[in-house]
């Protein structure tokens, strides 16, 4: 595959991204990098977004690329309705047919960071569906689009490029930052046991018609988390994607952003930084309950350690446990930054560390973290399944550390063996085009998206729009 044949075809494409700066979060560069490198290799871009106040981070700027921006209609009142409606039958289900429901059996759901799973409705978005689309045909009629790629969620987004398929014939590219009816927490709980209560089964039939149909009209589908959920898409709706590619293109790393770290740092406390926000059923529990199990056998190993966890979602259950079990001078929880702002702190931090909890729906996934950690060259804790996707990514990466997070002695044996590898001093970064993050560049993503546009425009030229029989 050489460079010259990725960047044959061009055109004009539109990217539905309702997450999009300065709108915050873990999924926002991932739009923005694409419509840069687009840029680079000859398309037009245009973006489709949501308003959001605030200041304009230079790290996520897409210029010359054309954003429009669109007004969402509150739904929320109604969203919430609903979802309290069917989480009350969900949970009095539960209850009535749990054994020892409301007492034992329970018990686990706090360490296991539970979450109310209908809050994916509230999540929706889709008061943004009618004026989006109504402006995604201005943007066709006044410069026609070649090609689009919605991006979900929210699944609402994907209403977009339906309608503007059948409306005025532009294929549609469907970009799943995270899996739809496939992910796991619509049919089992945050202790891994089968949802089969009514308002869930019934919200989940529901629901796969509506992805079976978005993925009828589509030309392709990408999937960004989890090689593993290509078979799961093409397994769970096989006469909507018959003929169709289906791909992986993960997320990266922008190095082009990542900072030079300090070239002298103030002695003293050692400094693990963790970005990124916890939710669903992601709970820092098991990395805080090793911390306590260190700190009951070998106190000595969090003198002078500080973890800070940056981003939000941070349990407070569990930061006043952490005073009870003498560790919350060890712990600093902070809020989210700006873009730049949290590269920036990775850059300065001593180490990085990851967490996810230890579910098999996690098993498949790779923070988008992973990718700016790398970046930094900086030693990486991932707490993490020992064969899981992230460990399987940082095989082979110097000063990266896996610690199991389903084993409590192992995770503690791995904190102690990384703050040990911390203390002997970070070794030298390596240049940009030598360093792990550089495999994982956004270039090479955008190449790879470029390729499949390229191949969606040859298809539909040639009569196949994406519809199957």
């Amino acid at each position: 595959m050489t460079t010259t044949s990725r960047r044959e075809p061009s055109g004009h494409v539109l990217i539905v991204a309702y997450w999009f700066p300065p709108v915050r979060g873990g999924g926002i560069p991932r739009p923005v990098k694409m419509a840069k490198y687009l840029q680079r290799m000859g398309w037009r871009v245009t973006v489709l977004t949501i308003e959001a106040d605030g200041a304009e981070d230079p790290g996520l700027s897409v210029a010359p690329a054309r954003v429009v921006r669109v007004r969402e209609r509150d739904m929320r009142p109604a969203l919430r309705t609903t979802a309290s409606a069917l989480r009350g039958v969900r949970q009095m289900w539960e209850k009535a047919t749990r054994p020892g429901a409301g007492g034992a059996a329970d018990a686990d759901l706090i360490d296991l960071g539970f979450a109310e799973d209908e809050s994916e409705i509230e999540a929706s978005k889709i008061g943004w569906v009618t004026p989006a689309v109504k402006a995604a045909l201005r943007i066709h009629d006044a410069d026609p689009v070649d090609v689009a790629v919605v991006s979900l969620p929210p699944a609402s987004s994907g209403t977009v490029g339906w309608f503007l398929n059948r409306l005025r014939k532009v294929p549609y590219v469907v970009e799943y930052r995270d899996p739809w009816t496939v992910g796991a927490f619509w049919t089992s709980d945050a202790n891994g046991r089968r949802r089969a209560d009514p308002a869930t089964r019934t919200r989940y039939a529901a629901t796969r018609k509506l992805e079976e149909t978005l993925l009828r009209g589509a030309a392709a589908a990408v999937i960004v988390n989890g090689s593993r959920n290509v078979e799961r898409l093409r397994a769970s709706f096989p006469a909507a994607m018959r003929g169709k590619p289906a791909v992986q293109i993960r997320n990266g790393v922008d190095l082009e952003d990542i900072p030079a770290p300090p070239a002298s740092r103030a002695t003293g406390r050692l400094r693990v930084l963790h970005a990124g926000f916890f939710y669903y059923f992601h709970s820092p529990h098991h990395v805080i309950k090793a911390m306590r199990q260190i700190q009951e056998t070998d106190p000595g190993v969090l003198k002078d350690v500080e973890f800070e966890f940056m981003g939000g979602g941070f349990p407070d259950a569990l930061l006043k446990a952490s005073e009870e079990w003498g560790i919350r001078d060890n712990l600093v929880v902070t809020s989210s930054r700006p873009y730049s702002e949290s590269l920036r702190s990775m850059s300065e931090a001593n180490g990085l560390l990851v967490v996810l909890p230890p579910l098999e729906s996690y098993r498949d996934c790779i923070p988008t973290k992973i990718y700016e950690y790398l970046g930094t060259g900086h030693p990486v804790l991932a707490v993490v399944a020992k064969d899981g996707a992230v460990a399987r990514l940082l095989e082979g990466v110097p000063n990266a550390r896996v610690a199991d997070n389903a084993d409590p002695d192992a995770l503690a044996a791995g904190i102690t063996e990384y703050l040990a590898l911390l203390r002997q001093g970070e070794p030298s970064r390596t240049p940009d085009d030598e360093a792990p993050g550089a495999g994982h560049h956004y270039l090479h993503r955008a190449e790879e998206l470029h390729e499949l546009l390229g191949s969606v425009l040859t298809r539909n030229k040639n009569g196949n729009r994406g519809e199957t029989s």
